[in-house]
């Protein structure tokens, strides 16, 4: 049909003007994520327990590690208070479903983000805040020495994981011999069954470091199986807070980059004249306002935990009881692949 060029104006406006007051309404969604979590006052925040340096109790009672962090950023981003957040206790199968039954807002676990999750679990992963490989952990004092020593030898892993088809397929695809058990690193450690445990890397280092008296008598074998891309997870069904998720996480890393840390956030604030960390710190732009929040939500995040690199060695890093060196888990300018998208 054809429309005289002024009507054809207005409808163009009409629709522009429609988009824009749609994104607004977006914003100020009333039963949102972000209205929920204000109007309730705590983050439900899924974290796995007795998890030492990724997410525990400490001995005083309190939650502390990686995962831990990421939640009370978010919660310092959010709420204005890292305090503000309700544990929920999740596993490798409840860490989807609280989610899909909204026991949880978010997902901070080592969850390896994949396609298939996305689409059979309704989810998204909002970034990544760690890069990680599936290997292979084996007892000190046997001659298992590479992958293909595990021909005719038993290997634990556990159900429900990304890591299991891994284990599948590497042992169709060479032609081996081995036999899968269905069990957690405790066993394995323990003294179980199992000639080997396989998981993400710095989950084995983790367990090595915490689950045993004597982490000498076990051995990392140098095989590096997967590219494991690890992040937050949250319902696909609220944009606007899947954005402020990924927000905190970057936010996080380009305080890194930009050398802004817990103990000089303020100078920085105040005395920074770069662009970009400007708008990260909330002293120019709308990106606050663009996520739904006020302008010093980055700083309230950075106050709160530190930059990547500080969450990072606090609990993996090589002065830590894990002792794993950071690799590619390092800004982009100091040879690792972390970057975060522009502040402007």
């Amino acid at each position: 049909m054809f429309l005289p060029k002024k009507t054809s104006l207005y409808l163009t406006l009409f629709i522009l003007s429609f988009s824009t007051l749609s994104q607004a309404a977006q914003i100020i969604k009333p039963n949102s994520t972000l209205t929920q979590v204000i109007q309730r006052g705590d983050l439900n925040c899924g974290v796995f327990p007795d998890d030492p340096s990724r997410s525990a109790i400490n001995l005083e009672g309190q939650w502390q590690g990686f995962y831990v962090d990421f939640c009370r950023a978010t919660a310092a981003a959010v709420l204005k208070d890292q305090e503000f957040v309700n544990y929920i206790e999740v596993g490798a199968t409840t860490r989807f479903s609280t989610l899909v039954e909204l026991k949880t807002d978010v997902v901070m676990y080592s969850s390896t983000w994949t396609h298939s999750r996305e689409f059979q679990y309704q989810l998204d992963f909002p970034a990544v805040y760690l890069f990680d490989g599936q290997g292979f952990i084996v007892r000190a004092a046997t001659n298992i020495q590479t992958i293909n020593d595990l021909d005719n030898k038993t290997v634990c892993v556990t159900q429900n994981t990304s890591t299991h088809q891994n284990l599948v397929d590497l042992i169709e695809s060479r032609e081996l011999k081995t036999k899968i058990l269905f069990s957690n690193g405790d066993s394995f450690f323990r003294g179980g069954p199992c000639d080997a445990y396989t998981a993400d890397r710095m989950n084995l280092a983790t367990n090595r470091a915490n689950r045993t008296d004597k982490p000498e008598n076990y051995r990392l074998l140098p095989d590096t199986i997967s590219r494991e891309p690890i992040g937050p997870m949250v319902r696909n069904d609220d944009a606007q807070w899947s954005r402020i998720i990924r927000a905190v996480v970057h936010a996080l890393i380009l305080a890194e980059e930009k050398n802004i840390n817990a103990a000089n956030v303020d100078q920085a604030l105040t005395q920074s004249k770069n662009a970009e960390v400007q708008n990260l710190l909330g002293k120019k732009g709308e990106i606050g306002q663009q996520l739904g929040l006020d302008n010093q939500w980055a700083y309230r995040a950075i106050k709160a935990v530190g930059n990547y690199g500080e969450v990072y060695n606090r609990h993996f890093g090589s002065h830590s009881k894990i002792g794993v060196k950071r690799g590619i888990n390092q800004p982009w300018n100091q040879g690792g692949i972390l970057y975060a998208p522009i502040f402007k």
